[in-house]
């Protein structure tokens, strides 16, 4: 199934203690780029996400985004009552020792070092976060990857019908290849008797019929329009297929060089409008190749 490279994928949970929100988007680029934005608390999990994504992705430049909050705060703090009772002791030291006297309140203490302390270690919030944070990752991933395959089908819509645009020209000038030959011969004969008008020299039908193969020769283009039809051929059958980008960036590039070369060999001006023509479906094609994973 084709895929857009362009989506956008969001997810979310909140538990008792923490609430997680994960965005993630993509755009055209042609290898996969990923981007982690995580706070430092989950950062050690990037990684790991960044291989999941290797695995389900493989064009576009992926950002992913993600917040974690904090639901209670003060349940991420305790309040060590043995550093107080060393303080206290500390204190009481200082006063009977060496006659400093003076007296703390709560603010005094709360404010000391080591009074209040982080409940847990980092390490603890990702072993709590971690499986949250992967479930996200498969939701948004997943939402993402729905918005890719809406605008996928959109872009392989537009292609084929580029390509049947394509062929309809393509049929246009193998139909007008005889007509120029025809025409060709017919300028040819008209320019010679003209040239050797009032002279009393005749051209002879044998030389007549040789210049105008060798302009055929020279001018003919049915292995161009041969490989064109190979081509379109190749194109519809990738539409079908899955990561199909490459391929098809390919398949336009070869259609551009033989159309191109059409364009060269022909000194016909209905055969150059339509190359003209021609090349401009190509470059379509090729543009939303592009954007296709």
């Amino acid at each position: 199934m084709p895929r857009s490279m362009t989506g956008f994928g969001r997810s979310q949970y909140s538990g008792k203690r923490y609430a997680v929100e994960l965005e993630i988007r993509s755009l055209n680029n042609r290898f996969l780029k990923v981007r982690i934005h995580a706070p430092s608390t989950i950062s050690i999990l990037e990684a790991e996400i960044e291989d999941f994504l290797r695995t389900k992705l493989s064009r576009g430049a992926v950002d992913v985004w993600i917040r974690v909050t904090d639901i209670n705060p003060a349940e991420a703090y305790r309040l060590d009552m043995e550093v107080v009772r060393k303080y206290r002791e500390f204190a009481a030291s200082l006063s009977s020792g060496m006659g400093i006297h003076g007296s703390l309140d709560v603010s005094d203490y709360m404010a000391l070092p080591g009074v209040v302390a982080p409940d847990s270690q980092d390490s603890d919030i990702v072993d709590q976060l971690r499986p949250v944070t992967m479930e996200l990752v498969e939701k948004g991933l997943e939402a993402l990857g729905k918005m890719r395959e809406k605008e996928g089908d959109a872009l392989a819509a537009d292609i084929r019908s580029r390509a049947k645009v394509l062929a309809e020209v393509v049929a246009k000038i193998k139909q007008r290849v005889p007509a120029f030959l025809s025409a060709y011969r017919d300028r040819l004969l008209s320019r010679i008797r003209e040239l050797l008008s009032g002279s009393g020299v005749e051209i002879g039908r044998d030389d007549l019929v040789k210049e105008v193969a060798i302009f055929a020769e020279r001018s003919d283009v049915s292995e161009e329009l041969a490989r064109i039809d190979s081509h379109l051929a190749q194109l519809l059958d990738a539409l079908s297929g899955d990561e199909i980008g490459r391929k098809l960036e390919f398949v336009a590039q070869e259609l551009h060089r033989e159309v191109n070369t059409i364009g060269s060999k022909s000194g016909d001006p209905e055969t150059s409008r339509l190359v003209v023509e021609a090349k401009g479906e190509v470059d379509r094609i090729r543009e939303q190749a592009a954007n296709l994973e």
